[in-house]
Parts: structure tokens; sequence; C-alpha cells
């Protein structure tokens, strides 16, 4: 059973997207929140496979949103749900975590094909989008590969993308390809963005805080959260607990001085 969460704050919405999704056997719609506050309430409580949410929910910041509920539920697939799309929010979305971007016009097979597209960590992207986020993907690609760090990525290849005839895109394997685009994502020099400072202040700037050093089990969780894995299937793959995974995660977290997954990987990947 595939549990499905909701983050909207149109009532109707809500219930039209709940009536589509029960009508499936294989999907479960485990609980709706109409705010951040309780959706991060609600996402801790029920741990749900997918969450599909509108970032624009009241008392949310936009895109931000989403992190706040993936630390909220690690294992959660995001799914944006939106009015209208464009391009460049499709991509900030992919590199904030999202696993697909649907917009409210979607026909309801069309919608349970992403649910069940996000509960295989396939992406799902409006296939009038599809050409510009390949594009962009190769752009990644092509910058990775000029990169120091080079993890196991599959190639970007035509015949890895089927498109549905209705809305929805997926492609798969994506895992490696998503984390490689986090860490190579335009939000890299977002720090040297914030402020213009003189050439001294600059200079001092490029001293990195203190770090601890990681362990070999940290090294090791972070190899596997940069091809994508959640806790769930690191912990299966490692032959620990879940709890020890998250615990793991949050060290690296406080010793790389990182917010998240996304800051994680690209401050190790670029020695920053």
């Amino acid at each position: 059973m595939i549990k499905v969460m909701l983050v909207d704050h149109h009532s109707l919405m809500r219930r039209a997207v709940r009536e589509v999704l029960e009508q499936e056997s294989d999907l479960s719609v485990v609980a709706e929140a109409n705010n951040e506050l309780e959706a991060e309430t609600l996402a801790t409580e029920t741990q749900p496979d997918v969450l599909l949410i509108d970032p624009d929910i009241p008392g949310g910041q936009g895109l931000e949103t989403m992190e706040h509920l993936q630390s909220c539920s690690p294992n959660a697939r995001m799914v944006v749900f939106v009015s209208t799309h464009q391009e460049q929010r499709v991509f900030e979305a992919l590199q904030r975590g999202a696993i697909g971007y649907l917009t409210r016009d979607v026909e309801p097979d069309a919608l349970i094909h992403a649910i069940h597209c996000a509960a295989r960590n396939d992406l799902c992207i409006p296939g009038t989008l599809a050409s510009s986020v390949v594009a962009y993907l190769r752009t990644m690609e092509q910058a990775q590969e000029s990169s120091p760090w080079r993890p196991a990525s599959p190639r970007l290849d035509d015949r890895n993308l089927s498109f549905t005839k209705a809305f929805t895109s997926c492609w798969s394997p994506t895992p490696d390809m998503i984390a490689s685009m986090n860490a190579l994502s335009r939000r890299t020099p977002r720090r040297a963005r914030r402020t213009r400072k003189s050439s001294q202040d600059q200079s001092s700037d490029a001293i990195p805080p203190t770090r601890r050093p990681l362990t070999d089990r940290e090294h090791q969780i972070l190899d596997l959260m940069r091809r994508g894995q959640k806790n769930r299937e690191i912990a299966r793959e490692l032959s620990i607990a879940e709890s020890t995974v998250h615990k793991h995660v949050q060290n690296i977290f406080e010793k790389l001085h990182a917010r998240n997954r996304t800051e994680a990987i690209y401050l190790t990947s670029s020695g920053a």
C-alpha cells in the first residue's frame, strides 16, 4: 500500500484528489494538511511514501517548505502540485528534492500514474517540459564530468525516457542523476551571491568553518545519499536500523555545517 499525504490549502482540491487516489486499491490518503505547521506535524506522525504538495501553502516558505517536510519524513517522495508550471520553478523543485511536478489540470489517470512513478522513485514531469528538463540534466552531466567528484551515475540517454499520452513523463533510473543535479545545481554559488564584499572580506570568507572528520560509516552513508537513497533504503542496504541511519545523517549535517542533504552533498563534492 502506498501512503499518500496531501498538502494543499484548497479543501475542495484535497477532496477531489482523495477521491481520485482512493479509487486505486494500492493507494491510501493517510493525511491532509492546509498549512506548513500542520503538514510538518502530520508528516512526522504518518511517515507517508508520497507527499503531494502545493509549496505555496499558508505559513510556508515556497519551495523551501519541501525541505522542511523532508526532514520530518525523510523517506517520502515529494511531488509538487501547483496551478501553473514554469521551467525555472520545475528545476528549483527538483533541486530541492522533488521527484515530480504536476499542475492542477492533470487528468485523473495521469495523477494516479504520477503517484505510482513517485513511489518507485521515477521522475514525473509535465510532458511539455520534458525536453527542457533533459537538456538541463545534460548540462548538469557535463558539469559533473568536469568536476573532481564523479559518482557512478547512469548515462543520460533518450532511451531512458518514456512519455505517456496524458500528462506526465517518467524516467527511470533517476536517483543518481537527481543527486548529481542537487550537488551541481545553480544553488551552489548562492552564498557567494548574497553580498558584495571587499576582496579582503572575500578572502576571509574563503576559510571554511572547522569541521570534524566523518567516520567511515558516515562516509558510507553519505555515498548512498549521493545516489539518492532515502534512510529506509540505506538502512536496508547496510543492514542497520533506520533510526541509526537517521542519527548518522544528523551527525553528518552537524559536522559539515549543512542544513540538508543537498548542502551535504555539495559541500563534500566541491571541497567547499
